[in-house]
């Protein structure tokens, strides 16, 4: 094993220890608020997607950070995801794995309000202690309780979740390990393979997937694993945003099952 390895093995080692322990201590403070976007100076594109998807309503909950976000998602949600809804289904599951805070629940149920499926986020370490002293669960439960719906937020691994939904929005799943490490979590759960067959496993026949990677070198991991997988690739687009400027553009792609 060379000496690159062997570092990686023992930080995936350490992480593990901390992240077994972060769920067993289950942090949560409760009580976290958000100070509204209120007269948030947005740019003409943002405007339109908030007009489009009624989003403003959101000012008064949403930080301007959070808003801008959730802006964002909606932005891409459009121009990948919209194309290939079917009009004739209408999805009851939505799936977001892999979603930490679930900061983007605003813009997903923006998204799909006509639809009024039931929303699920999916996070495997939602108790790190944060700057504000809260943890990712504490900001889930304020994000779920904007609205009053049957969505919801759970504690799990998804590469172990076996509940099919008709449509998966992903951004930025670890499909390797570096950026596990990076977040403080075990170097297995970076597996591009793994996120494949959970995709797969996870969608129901004829389902969509949106997948948003940070680069190219991302997205051919991701494809090396997909082959022979069985989730068509219907649209990808690499997507830099002027509102919303990132450190590498966002890779997007849309797939369909079957």
């Amino acid at each position: 094993m060379d000496r690159t390895s062997l570092g990686d093995s023992l930080q995936s080692a350490r992480n593990r220890i901390f992240w077994n322990l972060r769920s067993r201590l289950r942090w949560s403070r409760g009580g976290y608020q958000e100070t509204g976007a209120g007269a948030l100076d947005l740019s003409e594109e943002e405007k339109k997607i908030e007009k489009a998807f009624a989003f403003d309503r959101y000012r008064i909950c949403l930080s301007p950070e959070v808003y801008k976000k959730n802006l964002w998602t909606l932005w891409v949600l459009a121009r990948l995801l919209k194309p290939h809804l079917r009009s004739a289904h209408s999805p009851d599951e939505i799936l977001e794995p892999g979603c930490q805070d679930f900061a983007r629940l605003p813009a997903l149920r923006a998204f799909f309000r006509s639809h009024e499926p039931r929303i699920t986020g999916l996070e495997i370490d939602p108790f790190p202690i944060l700057r504000d002293m809260r943890s990712r669960w504490d900001k889930a439960q304020y994000y779920l309780n904007l609205d009053k719906s049957e969505d919801r937020y759970r504690e799990a691994d998804f590469f172990s979740w076996d509940r099919p939904s008709d449509i998966i929005c992903c951004f930025y799943p670890f499909v390797s390990a570096h950026p596990a490490l990076a977040w403080g979590l075990p170097a297995w759960l970076g597996d591009a393979d793994a996120w494949v067959r959970s995709f797969t496993r996870n969608l129901r026949a004829g389902g969509l997937l949106l997948v948003v990677h940070q680069g190219e070198w991302e997205e051919e991991e991701f494809d090396r694993a997909r082959d022979a997988s069985g989730l068509r690739l219907l649209q990808r687009e690499s997507l830099e945003c002027t509102f919303y400027p990132l450190p590498h553009p966002a890779c997007v792609s849309v797939y369909r099952k079957g």
